[in-house]
């Protein structure tokens, strides 16, 4: 499959077109994690926009069996007012290359002290990333800028940038020319991607309950399965030796 597919057929329900994304995947092994229709209500809802990232997160540091997602679906429901908002994604492969990255285990190392310093609450708990600037930011900056949810209790990731210029001039100050497309699901539409092999976002406020979301993975993968899909999805971004 493609990192993304737009399939323009038009579904009559959730429940055909999430069946249909089933379809479209290759790997039997794969479970389904999670069915959501989002967004809730909140703060989030009136954001213009949503900031690059990885579903369920990007595992740098597991302890223990976790949950990694592989693909996402996304349906409008027919019936529903079309917003318009654009589904954001940025394919990791594109940034080879660029920003001076590291070999894969210093990049390791650097995401591992970024945990220590800007990441989970709780290091008991592991490290997940989820957000691209702030995977970038731990590889490629020596200086991290972004807030830290270890000193920042209240803090939400994905709350970093004010509006979606910040968030590119961001990226582009750690040398990354990021090449984005954009992808608009029509009611009754489905969408499908690789949840690791591209970072996805919004442009655009989406209307409360708008999007179905069925997320595809494998669930509670051992430690050692964790560290190989982190390992793969670096080497993807930074195009060098596994």
């Amino acid at each position: 499959m493609q990192p993304f597919v737009h399939v323009r057929q038009r579904f009559d329900d959730p429940a055909s077109a999430l069946a249909h994304a089933r379809d479209l995947l290759d790997d039997e092994t794969l479970e389904v994690l999670g069915d959501f229709v989002i967004p809730t209500p909140g703060p989030s809802v009136e954001r213009d926009f949503q900031t690059l990232h990885l579903d369920f997160g990007l595992p740098v540091r597991p302890v223990g069996p976790g949950d990694v997602a592989r693909f996402t679906a996304l349906h409008v429901p027919v019936g529903l007012p079309h917003s318009g908002a654009a589904t954001r994604f940025v394919r990791l492969s594109s940034l080879r290359g660029r920003g001076g990255w590291p070999d894969l285990g210093t990049a390791v190392r650097r995401l591992e002290a970024y945990g220590r310093s800007h990441g989970a609450h709780d290091d008991r708990d592991g490290y997940r990333e989820g957000s691209l600037a702030r995977i970038c930011e731990a590889v490629l900056s020596a200086r991290p800028a972004l807030p830290s949810l270890k000193e920042n209790a209240g803090f939400l990731c994905g709350t970093e940038f004010a509006a979606l210029a910040d968030e590119r001039d961001f990226l582009a100050g750690l040398g990354l020319d990021v090449v984005e497309s954009e992808v608009v699901v029509a009611p009754g539409e489905l969408l499908v991607f690789e949840n690791l092999a591209v970072a996805h976002g919004r442009r655009g406020v989406r209307g409360v309950h708008e999007l179905h979301q069925r997320v595809f993975g494998h669930r509670a993968l051992d430690e050692d399965g964790q560290r190989l899909l982190r390992d793969r999805v670096l080497v993807e971004m930074m195009g060098g030796p596994d």
